[in-house]
């Protein structure tokens, strides 16, 4: 079998869960049911919807727009996919910005219940701003389709 780009492979698996995710039938107000779908997805498809749902919204509205789009209730996740594709500075960012929406360190279904309709303060709007900046920095270093590719390339063959 011929191996396809990495970019190919991402775009398949997306929209692959992007499908799953358009065909469920879930109650996009609860978080628990959402999450649930999520994970019904296969390992690659999760990984892939995780880190581009990521890179989406941090790259349009930054970690305010991840956070209040209720995509932060999947941070734990993201931190464990992000180091096991090796980009670990992206996953240091991620773990830094959750002090800044829970501070008090929820843990588990308290802390998406919290994260899931969190209004954020201007505070933690503009703590979570150096995350935006530090992210932005990582494009050169850290180039997360590279990562996810290459280790999707190993698991997928």
């Amino acid at each position: 079998m011929e191996k396809i780009s990495n970019r190919a492979l991402i775009g398949r698996l997306y929209s692959s869960a992007n499908d799953q995710l358009d065909n469920a039938s879930f109650d996009i107000e609860s978080w628990k049911d959402w999450y649930q779908v999520v994970q019904g997805l296969t390992d690659p498809e999760k990984m892939v919807y995780l880190i581009v749902k990521l890179n989406q919204t941090v790259t349009n509205g930054g970690f305010a727009e991840f956070y209040e789009t209720s995509f932060g209730i999947f941070s734990p996740e993201i931190i464990h996919v992000l180091n096991e594709i090796k980009a670990v500075k992206t996953a240091e960012i991620i773990s830094n910005s959750l002090p800044i929406v829970n501070p008090t360190g929820l843990l588990d279904d308290a802390y998406k219940t919290l994260v899931f309709n969190i209004k954020l303060s201007e505070q933690q709007r503009a703590d979570l701003y150096s995350c935006d900046i530090k992210y932005d920095h990582l494009q050169d270093l850290e180039n997360l389709e590279d990562l996810l590719g290459e280790y999707l390339q190993e698991i997928v063959k």
